[in-house]
């Protein structure tokens, strides 16, 4: 979890929040909670859709940018592909971008987002990594 200022939304002060990502059902979700020290309004809040950028980069400056690195080529590049379209949601075009950049590093992200698409090619028995990019 990153620590994250924002306005409360019952009394508009200034206040710290928790924001995080995780995966739930193979898919990134992100967590955002607070307790105003104010008016005592508490909210933990999950939420399946994108995350909001703010957020997403606030995670990225305090956590650091991640790269995916796929070591396939050829035929695993080909399945490495067809399973990144799907789960990053891409058009044909972004799919085949990603492609030509086998065997290297093909997305960055935020750790959990990374790791995610890790573990989905880990499953099927392709190889990649994860590493932090060097700031």
């Amino acid at each position: 979890m990153v620590l994250i200022y924002g306005l409360c939304g019952n009394c508009s002060k200034d206040i710290q929040m928790s924001v995080g990502q995780s995966v739930f059902d193979k898919k990134v979700v992100w967590h955002l909670s607070y307790s105003c020290p104010y008016c005592g309004e508490a909210i933990e809040l999950d939420n399946t859709d994108a995350i909001p950028n703010e957020m997403r980069k606030e995670i990225l400056a305090k956590e650091g940018t991640w790269n995916l690195i796929v070591l396939e080529k050829e035929q695993g590049a080909t399945v490495v592909t067809k399973i990144l379209r799907q789960a990053m949601e891409l058009s044909l075009a972004e799919a085949m971008m990603l492609k030509k950049k086998m065997p290297g590093s093909v997305f960055v992200g935020t750790k959990c987002e990374t790791d995610r698409l890790r573990h989905l090619l880990a499953a099927v028995g392709l190889k990649a990594s994860i590493s932090k990019t060097v700031s």
